[in-house]
């Protein structure tokens, strides 16, 4: 069989330009902080879309060759010269717009750089000062207004220059808020006319700046009154305000903060790269990624979504045991929908009320995305696009409603858009502003000056059919702290008439139990959705939360409600948990069982409590409790690894009712011990899992061996050989003899790994991963010694055993010198074994690898650039025959892509790229190394008894990581056994792939893989 992974394509790139690659550019240096820093940033490859060299199209122009549906129109609102890299659009009171114009990127002035890691995150040699202090930026903020109330900007002013990494503005409460990480800073400007009053306040400090595409971003009014932001993937925060200290988090969340009682927290971890956030009418909150199939995120409040673990670290809470996925998409696959937009502003036709709009900065274009209910969360169906145009410089990176309804866009416009590039040869003096509104109308809706607005007439602006409007208007009564008109919002929230009303009472200070007794019984859910948030907010737990989650009807409002029970007294919380359980429904909602298992887990260390909770409520007769959330409860006592929660297992082994729930119990119990030892273990977990055996008969085996029982290895070793015993049972009594690491489980497996052990690949497979948690010289002795016999090619068997000597230093020379003796063929190495080898850094191995197996293929840039044009040449040569490319495709690539369904996923998927385009295929096959996507790094683990083992990330919490080979096999490894892990920053695909191939054969393949999208001639 030939090798899985050597001659496959592994797309390591969205779209990469090849310009990049033709012409050498020079590196501004002015920023590295030492000789090494300065070389690396001269040598460094650029990835992904550079500049290619064209010239803007004028704006003017440039407006007119957008294509848009029918009904629609666009027209521009600013341009250069008047601004350059907009970034952000928001707007005051005033309805005067306010555009961040992001010109210091991607540098912080003043800062040098001292160190740079594997995915160009950058070490600086200080801490900025917040402006104006320290070295000015060249980040501004500019207002625009319409003075003669025709709809339209007539005039603009600079009004906050010097910023430095200025991503996003907010303007109320009392000022200006700019969010400049590593700050969050506040200019006071009591008479509204755009000018601080005086120098800024530091709110917030310690966002990081290591990825200045990847910072705090989105600055965002709650319409309950707090402030809203999002964090990018590849930054840290330890964020400080006056009442919290060193809240830290590694990379994504959406996180938020209190102007008055100065409070920040983390709301909803996880996500993205997020870079864009929204919060809809009802107050749920969103955001968009720069993942493909999906156009981004829904966030309950306390909730842990997805992360690229190896990239992005772990959870801040090593419990969560489970995470959301984005919200699941049907339409265009194609990756980046980075910004986001619900569109919920009156003026646009009916069928983009609710929906969400999506600028897809390296299409080139907007999505338009309906938005369906799916359970308590969401999902996405694709619409005709919003708009789109030919021009490659449209880079649409932020999307608004404004006040007068129409949908604003911040174009960065720049035919460069990767970040992942020390070069900085952005096109500064470019950008633009345009909107989306009805085709050949003016704004239907004129704005309005809501500051000028009495109490009354901004209360009748909660009729308002635009969000923004509804939503500022709310936030305007709260600021002014007017209490005349709390009797009108009681009536009106009571009502069921208006949600402003109650986040309007809110934020006047009149949420109070009185009031929340009465709101928990409106026929409105989002009413009673807010009130259960708002009592969570003030940890002001309540009776009548409880009674009324047994009877709510909402699927959303449960989820508030176990969100909030995190929030809530322990003695309230698990009541209100109780109830929830009985909605048995709930056990197939796509967020529910995890909702309700973090509301438990919130209050597992309260353990009197909790075991009163489970004396006293029914909550063991519930289908959600026993599927969703016994088994996390065991395994989160046990994760700690305190001797007192060891105790607590114990007790919660006495508890349980029925066998049913100590199986449940022994389940979560066995799971937090994988990959490390058991302690002794009190009476009653020991009886308990004797009668998880005895009930699972053979396959009790399995637990037995976990536990290293002497007679359990002999059982085990028996049916092991007994040719009658289910092959998935043999198979896995394999991998558990490994883990005891016993000599006579040594010979047995020694003997199936070689083929000694009957004819059934899967049996010699599975003793071949077994093998390697033994560090003994005679494995590698005798897998060299079969390598060219019993261990055959077939079934990818030879791979395996590949993999196998190279998790250990001995094995990997046996198999190193069976090269150099020419005794195996190098060209049988897999490919990521191949990569595993050019990774090893003792000197002495590095050596033999290169005797082995010869130095790293290295093609210069005269021969990437030869190579560059001769693939475009058969690119632009006629269509070669898409039928023949299926055939290369499936030989060449399919065993690490999947395309038009086929295929596997040990590399992206290849549906969602730009697959018209020659750069994005060319580029990533002269180049496969330049940037690897996120999910598919390899990374090398180095483990305290001496394995060295790689591969991709496929979960990572506080105590395992879990790394998954190119074999599709999973390694648990506590992270008490990881002495090492490194990033391996080559790809698994050879830069030689299209070796031998024809220059029809190529045409051929790029006939296939472009099948159904546009070609572009380049």
């Amino acid at each position: 069989m030939k090798r899985l992974l050597a001659n496959c394509v592994f797309i390591s790139t969205a779209t990469m330009l090849g310009c990049a690659l033709c012409q050498a550019q020079e590196v501004d240096t002015q920023v590295a902080g030492n000789e090494e820093v300065a070389r690396y940033m001269q040598q460094f490859e650029p990835r992904g879309v550079m500049s290619d060299g064209s010239s803007p199209t004028p704006p003017q122009l440039a407006v007119q060759q957008f294509s848009m549906p029918q009904g629609l129109g666009i027209q521009l609102v600013a341009a250069e010269p008047d601004i350059s890299q907009p970034l952000f659009v928001s707007w005051d009171s005033h309805c005067r717009m306010w555009v961040v114009q992001y010109r210091q990127y991607q540098f912080p002035a003043g800062l040098k750089i001292v160190r740079y890691d594997q995915h160009l995150r950058a070490v600086f040699d200080r801490v900025p000062d917040p402006p104006p202090f320290g070295i000015p930026g060249e980040d501004r903020i500019t207002v625009y207004e319409d003075t003669d109330g025709d709809g339209y900007y007539d005039h603009h002013r600079d009004v906050i220059q010097g910023l430095n990494i200025a991503t996003s503005v907010q303007i109320g409460h009392g000022g200006i808020w700019v969010l400049n990480p590593p700050y969050l800073l506040f200019y006071r400007d009591a008479d509204g006319d755009c000018v601080p009053d005086t120098k800024p306040e530091v709110h917030l400090y310690g966002f990081g700046l290591q990825d200045t595409h990847s910072v705090a971003n989105s600055l965002l009014w709650g319409p309950d009154g707090w402030l809203y932001g999002a964090n990018g993937s590849t930054t840290v925060g330890t964020v400080s305000s006056v009442a919290t200290k060193g809240v830290e988090f590694s990379g994504q969340c959406i996180w938020r903060y209190h102007p008055d009682s100065k409070v920040f927290e983390i709301y909803a971890e996880g996500g993205g790269n997020t870079f864009s956030l929204d919060i809809d009418s009802k107050g749920r909150v969103f955001s968009g990624t720069n993942g493909g199939g999906t156009r981004g995120f829904y966030y309950p409040q306390g909730s842990y979504s997805s992360k690229n673990w190896g990239k992005h670290g772990p959870l801040t809470n090593p419990y969560a045991f489970g995470y959301f996925q984005q919200m699941p998409s049907e339409g265009d696959t194609r990756r980046f929908p980075q910004a986001f937009t619900i569109y919920e502003g009156g003026l646009l036709p009916r069928e983009y009320e609710g929906n969400i709009l999506a600028p897809n900065a390296l299409a080139n274009l907007i999505w338009h995305s309906e938005r369906i209910p799916m359970g308590s969360s969401y999902r996405t169906v694709d619409l005709t696009n919003m708009c789109e145009t030919l021009d490659r410089w449209f880079r649409p990176v932020h999307a608004a409603v404004g006040p007068d309804g129409a949908v604003y866009i911040a174009d960065w416009y720049d035919t460069r858009l990767s970040h992942v590039s020390p070069i900085d040869d952005w096109h500064k003096s470019s950008g633009r502003v345009y909107r989306i509104l009805p085709e050949g109308a003016n704004p239907a809706h004129q704005p309005l000056n809501l500051a000028n607005l009495d109490s009354d007439g901004l209360i009748s602006l909660f009729e308002h059919s635009n969000r923004w409007v509804r939503q500022r208007a709310a936030l305007e009564l709260g600021w002014r702290g007017d209490q005349n008109v709390v009797p009108l919002l009681r009536d009106l929230a009571i009502a069921n008439r208006s949600l402003e009303a109650l986040w309007a009472l809110n934020l006047l200070g009149q949420m109070n139990e009185d009031l929340a007794v009465k709101l928990l019984i409106s026929q409105d859910p989002d009413i009673r959705c807010w009130t259960v948030r708002l009592l969570g907010d003030q940890h002001l737990g309540m009776p009548a939360v409880v009674a009324a989650a047994a009877q709510e009807s909402d699927v959303q409002v449960r989820s508030q409600m176990a969100a909030s029970s995190k929030r809530f007294p322990t003695e309230i919380a698990l009541p209100l948990i109780g109830n929830l359980l009985k909605h048995s429904e709930d056990l197939k909602d796509p967020h529910m069982p995890l909702m309700l298992w973090w509301g438990v887990e919130a209050h597992v260390n309260s353990w009197p409590k909790m075991v009163k909770w489970l004396k006293t409520a029914d909550v063991w007769d519930h289908p959600v409790f026993r599927e969703a959330i016994a088994s996390k409860l065991m395994q989160r006592l046990v994760a700690t690894g305190r001797s007192e929660d060891l105790q607590r297992c114990a007790e919660l082994m006495r508890l349980a009712p029925n066998a049913e729930l100590r199986d449940l119990f022994c389940t979560g119990f066995l799971a937090a011990f994988t990959g490390k030892p058991m302690p002794i273990l009190a009476d009653e977990i020991q009886i308990s899992l004797e009668d998880y055996k005895q009930r699972l008969g053979a396959d009790g085996l399995l637990v037995s061996l976990k536990q290293g029982t002497r007679s359990a290895i002999e059982t085990a070793l028996k049916e092991l050989r007994d040719s009658s015993t289910p092959l998935p049972l043999r198979c896995d009594l394999a991998l558990a003899l490994g883990e005891t690491q016993d000599p006579q489980s040594l010979s047995a497996l020694l003997a199936l790994a070689t083929g000694r052990g009957g004819p059934e690949p899967a049996l010699q497979r599975a003793a071949l991963v077994a093998l390697r948690s033994f560090d003994v010289p005679e494995v590698g002795a005798n897998l060299v010694g079969n390598l060219g016999g019993s261990i055959s090619a077939e079934y990818e068997l030879r791979d395996t055993a590949c993999r196998t000597l190279v998790s250990r230093t001995s094995w990997t020379e046996n198999l190193l010198n069976e090269i150099v003796e020419w005794r195996f063929k190098k060209e049988e190495l897999p490919q990521d074994v191949i990569q595993h080898l050019r990774s090893l850094t003792d000197p002495s191995q590095q050596a033999l690898v290169v005797k082995a197996i010869g130095p790293a293929v290295e093609i210069s840039s005269a021969a990437k650039q030869a190579q560059w044009q001769q693939l475009m040449e058969i690119w632009r040569s006629a269509p070669g025959n898409a039928t023949a490319g299926k055939a290369i495709f499936v030989d060449r690539c399919a065993k690490c892509h999947r395309l038009f369904g086929e295929g596997k996923t040990l590399g992206p998927a290849l549906d969602p790229y730009d697959r018209g385009s020659p750069t994005f295929w060319i580029t990533s096959i002269v180049q496969p190394s330049a940037e690897i996507r996120e999910g598919f790094q390899s990374y090398s683990v180095l483990t305290v008894d001496g394995r060295l083992l790689t591969g991709m990330i496929a979960n990572q919490d506080a105590n395992h990581i879990t790394l998954r080979a190119a074999d599709d096999t999973q390694t648990v490894i506590p992270t008490t056994d990881v002495e090492q892990l490194m990033a391996i920053n080559t790809s698994l695909m050879p830069e030689d792939v299209l070796q031998e191939l024809s220059s029809t054969q190529i045409a051929d393949l790029f006939a296939y893989i472009s099948q159904g999208a546009k070609r572009v001639q380049q």
